[in-house]
């Protein structure tokens, strides 16, 4: 028989105690404790254990090696990141900001599978059926009609899903979002910590039980985590961040996590008023049209797991008139163009500490590779000089605390790339020079060990012309 017991939770995180608490140690929050009765359930108490299978211990040479079987949605950047399609079965958490476009990716792919004849149910606990309707009917084509294997619900009542599952055949189902969807026998709003955990174990049960491949929106924090328990991230398959800049152009779809496929994928996307686009051509998506780049403009050669990218650095140098020199920075990491400027002033003799600074990646990319701290330090020298560097000259490489240039991975795709877009000289690390496999005659490699090298190399290159 359950027992009853006595707890106090936080009404604003969620966190619970058995003793009371004036202030919730979790959140800070004052006066938040709320006394609850609760019933302990006995494990055996518990649905999902009850009816689970009894698993069995089996020597590892009688386990069957089957290839996991994929489905594909027809968006050729999704299924490319999720290692050529998903899984049957899987169980995926695509969260990211408000208004990045979550939603919106996930009714293009619900689309695409009812298209190829999958039953698709796409559940939205935030919206009514009416206004479901409404996207999918803005994503359609105009002369097309919505698939008849598409249906809708706003059910945010897990235990009736369930229901509906075990008596229908489904293969997608897309729950939009697991923050608003519940669990009637357990105690807290939708939302709280312990309904999220609940209906994170039973949309797990449904997916690994009954073979329904299944979508969750998770919503994100202000720091930028998923909001709920750090649990939620460990049960699913795959977890994948959206994001990007809504008053951009662009969206970045990144996997943090794949049982199934690689991790170092990334998609991007452009937002139209059709809905988002894979992009065809992203190593030129971040470079500007100009065709003479001005002092302190520098081109480089970005690595995104797999994927290389053409990006624009520039960089802006001024005297300052304030007694601690300003760092305006976007698309850079704080402390990564700090430890540079440091090196450029210890190494090069490069005096920027009474100088304000200002770098900017073309197109609003957030770069955190190590190989682009050598185009950094190239653009910060060309601004300094005055000197206008060709944009047919890229630079890639590490720098380190000696101002010895590093060698960087990924070194044969990115020249690849570069020569593909037109890039005739890229400055390279020298080891990343010797260790390269071949001499490609359209290209000229550039190697350098230290950044008295690179302020050799801009200095050859004429003044930039006021």
């Amino acid at each position: 028989m359950a027992k009853q017991k006595t707890a106090y939770e936080c009404s604003a995180c969620g966190y619970t105690t058995l003793k009371w608490f004036g202030r919730c140690p979790e959140c800070q929050e004052w006066s938040s404790a709320v006394e609850r009765i609760e019933q302990q359930q006995t494990q055996t108490e518990h649905p999902l254990f009850v009816s689970s299978p009894r698993g069995k211990v089996i020597p590892l040479s009688e386990v069957k090696e089957e290839d996991i079987a994929r489905i594909t949605s027809g968006v050729e950047e999704f299924d490319r990141m999720l290692g050529g399609g998903v899984t049957v079965g899987g169980y995926n958490l695509i969260s990211g900001p408000p208004g990045v476009g979550k939603s919106t990716l996930m009714h293009q792919i619900a689309l695409a599978f009812a298209k190829n004849s999958k039953k698709v149910v796409y559940l939205s606990a935030e919206e009514s059926p009416a206004q479901i309707k409404q996207r999918f009917s803005r994503l359609q084509k105009k002369d097309e009609s919505l698939p008849d294997s598409l249906f809708v619900s706003d059910e945010a009542n897990i235990e009736q899903l369930r229901i509906y599952l075990s008596n229908h055949a489904v293969d997608i189902l897309f729950v939009d979002s697991i923050q608003a969807v519940y669990v009637p026998s357990v105690s807290g709003i939708p939302g709280s910590p312990t309904q999220i955990k609940e209906c994170a174990v039973r949309l797990m049960d449904i997916a690994k039980r009954q073979g329904v491949t299944v979508f969750v929106v998770g919503h994100i924090t202000k720091s930028g985590s998923i909001a709920g328990p750090m649990l939620l991230e460990h049960m699913v398959d795959t977890v994948l961040y959206f994001e990007g800049d809504t008053s951009l152009g662009y969206r970045m779809l990144r996997s943090s996590k794949n049982r199934f496929g690689p991790t170092d994928e990334v998609g991007i996307f452009t937002m139209t008023s059709e809905g988002l686009e894979p992009v065809k051509d992203p190593g030129r998506f971040f470079i500007s049209d100009e065709e003479n780049s001005s002092s302190g403009s520098i081109m480089s050669i970005m690595l995104e797991g797999t994927r290389p990218f053409l990006i624009e650095i520039q960089a802006l140098a001024t005297s300052s008139n304030f007694p601690q020199p300003r760092r305006v920075l976007t698309g850079f990491d704080a402390n990564r163009v700090a430890m540079i400027a440091a090196v450029l002033e210890k190494r090069v003799d490069i005096f920027l500490s009474g100088m304000d600074l200002y770098l900017n990646v073309v197109g609003g990319i957030k770069v955190k590779t190590p190989s682009v701290d050598l185009p950094i330090a190239a653009a910060l020298i060309a601004g300094i000089m005055n000197i206008s560097v060709s944009r047919e000259l890229a630079f890639i490489g590490e720098v380190g605390l000696g101002g010895e240039v590093r060698r960087v991975a990924g070194a044969e795709l990115m020249i690849k790339e570069a020569e593909r877009l037109g890039i005739k000289r890229i400055c390279l690390p020298h080891r990343n020079f010797v260790n390269s496999k071949k001499r490609l005659k359209s290209i000229e490699l550039l190697p350098v060990k230290t950044l008295f090298d690179v302020v050799e190399i801009i200095r050859t290159m004429s003044p930039f012309d006021s």
